[in-house]
Parts: C-alpha cells; sequence; structure tokens
C-alpha cells in the first residue's frame, strides 16, 4: 500500500504540475515519453542436470529475451512466461534563456520490472527501496561561448559509451546484450564536458562517482576518494534519419576504497555503418578489467572481461525491419564451480564459496547470444517489436552449458 501511494502521489504531481506548466512555467518547458509492454516466453536447459539452478549475472538479470524480467529463481526444464511493463518514462524539461537547461527522466514500474542494470535499485532483494520510480537521468546543463560552443552537464546521465541503449524503444531487439547487462555502465552521476568539432567529431569527457569499482565484499559503486573519469571520441556522417557513426571510449576509476594502487578499467567501440539506404551494419567492442576480485577462498586475481556485439539491421519498407544480432562475452576469471547452482552473483547472495559476488556475468564461461527480430511501424510513435532468442552458456571445467530458448513481443509508443 505504501509503494502505491508514492507512485500515484508522484504520478499525480508530474501529470498536475504538466496540466498547468502554460500558467507557471514562462516558455521553454518540454514534456514527452514513452511505453514499453508486451510478453515472452522462455524455457531453461541444462544438460545433463536435473534441477541445476540458472546462474544470474552481477546484476541479477537471468539470461534470455524475457530474463531482464525474471525475478524469481530459476531451474533446468523450467519454462517461463511473463506479461511484462518494461518502462513507462516520462522526460520533462525546462529551458532558461539561450544557455541554461535542466532535464529529467522519470521511469515508472513495479518490481516485476528491475531488468538488472536497468532498474537495480527498484527491488528491495537489490538494496533498493521497491517503491518503483526510477530516476533515469536528473541533469542541468549550460552551454558556454567557449570555440564552437562547449556544453557543460552537471548531475546523473547515461554512459556515452556502447552500442545499445539504455531505453528499449530505441533498440532494434526487446533484449539486451550480456556487454549491457553486466559488462559496461549505465549510467553516471557526475560532471560531463560535450564538445562538437564539427559536424563530423565530437568529444564527451566526464568524471564520475566511482560505478567501476567491484570487490569480494559484496560491494559496488564503493566511496572513493577520487572520481572515476571517462572519455568518448565520436565520429558521424551521413544524412538525418540514417547517420552512421563510430565512437571510441574508455573509463578508469578507483578499485577500492581509499586504496590508490588499485584501478579498475575498461575500452570500448562502438558503431553504426549504413552500408546502403536499407542495410546497417552495428556493433561493438568492450575490454573490462577489475583488479584484485577475489576468485576462490584466500587467492585473488583480476577480472578480466571480452566481449563483442554484431548488430545486422535490414529496413525491408517504410514500416517493416529485421535484425538478426549476435553478442559473446568471455569471463575469464570467474568461479569455475561444479554445476550452477549456488554461484551468488545476485548483489546480497552468498556464494558457494561463503563470500560475496565474484563474477560479472555469473562464472568463468563464455556466452553466445543469437537474436531475431522484427519491427512493424504501425502508426507514427507506435511500434510492434517481435523477437525470438536462444542463449548459450559454456562455463570452463566441470559446469554443465545452459541453453535458453525464447519469444516475446512488445508495444512500444512514444509521445
Amino acid at each position: 500500500m505504501k509503494k502505491l501511494f508514492i507512485t500515484t502521489l508522484a504520478l499525480g504531481l508530474l501529470f498536475g504540475t504538466a496540466s498547468f506548466a502554460e500558467d507557471s512555467v514562462a516558455g521553454g518547458f518540454e514534456a514527452s515519453g514513452h511505453i514499453v509492454t508486451g510478453a515472452g516466453w522462455q524455457r531453461y536447459k541444462v544438460a545433463g542436470a536435473a534441477g541445476t539452478a540458472i546462474a544470474f549475472d552481477v546484476n541479477g538479470t537471468a539470461p534470455g529475451v524475457i530474463g531482464q524480467y525474471s525475478t524469481g529463481g530459476l531451474v533446468n526444464r523450467e519454462d517461463e512466461f511473463k506479461f511484462f511493463v518494461d518502462e513507462v518514462e516520462l522526460d520533462i524539461a525546462k529551458t532558461f534563456g539561450e544557455n541554461i537547461r535542466v532535464r529529467a527522466d522519470l521511469d515508472f514500474g513495479s518490481q516485476t520490472m528491475h531488468g538488472g542494470p536497468r532498474f537495480n535499485d527498484l527491488g528491495t532483494a537489490l538494496g533498493g527501496t521497491g517503491v518503483g520510480v526510477l530516476l533515469e537521468q536528473a541533469y542541468a546543463t549550460a552551454n558556454l561561448s567557449i570555440g564552437n560552443g562547449l556544453e557543460v552537464l552537471l548531475g546523473r546521465f547515461n554512459a556515452p559509451l556502447g552500442f545499445e541503449s539504455v531505453d528499449t524503444n530505441k533498440n532494434d531487439t526487446i533484449s539486451k546484450s550480456i556487454l549491457y547487462r553486466a559488462l559496461r555502465p549505465n549510467t553516471f552521476t557526475g560532471v560531463k564536458l560535450y564538445y562538437a568539432f564539427s559536424d563530423l567529431v565530437d568529444w564527451h569527457f566526464y568524471l564520475a562517482n566511482n560505478n567501476l569499482t567491484y570487490d569480494d565484499g559484496d560491494a559496488l559503486n564503493l566511496n572513493t576518494d577520487i572520481p572515476a573519469l571517462g572519455f568518448r571520441l565520436g565520429f558521424n556522417w551521413g544524412e538525418e534519419g540514417k547517420k552512421s557513426t563510430l565512437g571510441w571510449s574508455g573509463a578508469v576509476g578507483q578499485d577500492r576504497a581509499n586504496i590508490k594502487r588499485h584501478m579498475s578499467f575498461l575500452g570500448d567501440v562502438d558503431w553504426q555503418w549504413w552500408a546502403t539506404d536499407n542495410f546497417a551494419i552495428g556493433g561493438e567492442g568492450i575490454y573490462r578489467q577489475i583488479n584484485n576480485t577475489r576468485v576462490t577462498a584466500g587467492s585473488t586475481k583480476n577480472g578480466k572481461y571480452f566481449g563483442a556485439l554484431l548488430n545486422l539491421h535490414y529496413d525491408f519498407s517504410d514500416v517493416w525491419d529485421g535484425t538478426l544480432k549476435y553478442a559473446w562475452a568471455h569471463d575469464v576469471n570467474g568461479i569455475t564451480s561444479p554445476g550452477l547452482s549456488g554461484l551468488g552473483t545476485d548483489v546480497g547472495v552468498t556464494n558457494v564459496f561463503g563470500g560475496g559476488p565474484q563474477s560479472l556475468t555469473g562464472a568463468d564461461q563464455m556466452f553466445h547470444e543469437i537474436t531475431v527480430a522484427g519491427n512493424y511501424m504501425i502508426t507514427d510513435g507506435a511500434k510492434l517489436k517481435l523477437e525470438g532468442g536462444y542463449t548459450l552458456i559454456n562455463p570452463t571445467g566441470p559446469a554443465n552449458k545452459q541453453h535458453t530458448f525464447g519469444l516475446g513481443g512488445a508495444f512500444a509508443y512514444e509521445f
């Protein structure tokens, strides 16, 4: 009841504010948003094992088409059907003069839509409030008259790296790859500088609270005395609406609280190339290293993660498009455990060695994810999304392989 009351109150205040915005806000007020909702089915299978648990990644997300909407334990040979609300998002913005702007992106839902890294501060099981309101972005920007114009942003913002967007309606697929779910940060809180050298080249640089940290004490986003820093150098070309992009990104952060000799870092490249008017080749490659992650009791190794994604998109007509996506990841020094039960990679869950979470993906293993998807444009701002997917997780050592098969569909509305 408390959760429902708080969510209802927040919605009432927001829409109430919008209703008299014309009277109370002197120009420059904008409001937009989107809704993504759907349903799906998937089956989990662990070869040669009966009753073995399906391993979740460090953000509490299961693999598969609807894995990001799973909220409970999953076992071998389990079928799962689920209706889901991916998000109801309201974006509000206000400009002051020509150079100052504030913006907030508010996402509403319930615990059933926490979706791992997408909603990792919703569910109480993941250390959140469980209220069902996520502040995706909240920032103020100022444009300074330096060169072509320098934008200074302060607040919470989506990370300017990677191929897949935070918002599902902007992606070709409903599901997100293991790269997005576990290997890279998706939001930062800090300060960001943006500068466009020309229409072809731009640059992001940011200092932020450290969410690259990760250790054996069940601790994510440790308090540190120096901020993380990162950048993205972007190249853009082509016509509006089908612009090709290439981005080189890097980030580094303090690995342990008040200990500066261990630094975590990542390097990432993302691209979207429109080879023809109808065919685009997108993708991403990432390497991430987290120093001194405990792998077995009494010993430490650096956590090393490799990932790659290939996204082939084709426009069949003005209303239909199709996508074939393949994602791969290799967790080099995660736990190796007989079977896949009790890995404890969800935050707050004890693993087989009695410590906190050990691995971003769940174990020393390889991921292979294949997705076939299609989108149908019903009308302007309304889209039907369809998807089928298969995931193979191949652990190192004696652990059994995991197979996940799934089908899903969703409606995405923009307003």
